[in-house]
């Protein structure tokens, strides 16, 4: 394993443990109803303004969370990252979508889809969990991967969606793969 690898790995580990981060994703609960109003405008103009069709974008996230794990995302949410540190730290098997750099950088496309997650999942914020199809919240909110793993759930969670490196390379329990 080189330098950086091991170095990367550990940085994920404390990042996923960051409680600051954890206990201000909580207090964003409290500005949900200015981003969900915020959320809709944004999307209306954007997508009139690109065309976007809703329902193309309701499939697109069907088909997404169709994988064992997804998470959506901002490229420059510390929310975000510290849920992605989370999974890498787990050894989950996950994709991700980036919407974008942060909310107000979103183009036609990824505004729409926002808010589409959000008439979804009732969650305006920004990570968005999906594993095995279920939405799960995002790192500390509905109810959140922090607290699912701080509860001993989030190990089974994965595993069962097959969202673990070892599910993923086991076979499924078959030999070889096949048999």
């Amino acid at each position: 394993m080189s330098r950086i690898t091991i170095l990367l790995a550990a940085i994920a580990q404390c990042a996923a443990l960051n409680p600051a981060i954890k206990l201000a994703g909580k207090g964003m609960a409290l500005l949900g109803p200015v981003f969900t109003l915020e959320n809709k405008l944004q999307a209306a103009a954007l997508g009139r303004i690109g065309g976007v069709d809703s329902e193309d974008v309701k499939q697109e996230i069907a088909d997404d969370i169709k994988a064992p794990c997804v998470i959506y995302t901002y490229g420059l949410s510390p929310f975000s990252t510290e849920a992605v540190a989370l999974l890498e730290s787990k050894g989950a098997k996950f994709e991700v979508k980036e919407l974008g750099p942060e909310w107000f950088l979103l183009g036609p496309q990824a505004s729409v889809k926002r808010a589409e997650l959000e008439a979804m999942t009732g969650q305006s914020s920004l990570p968005h969990v999906f594993i095995g199809g279920e939405h799960v919240g995002g790192l500390a909110t509905g109810p959140g991967i922090a607290t699912l793993d701080e509860d001993g759930e989030l190990d089974a969670l994965l595993a069962s969606a097959g969202a673990t490196q070892s599910a993923a390379t086991s076979g499924g329990g078959k030999l070889f793969g096949i048999f």
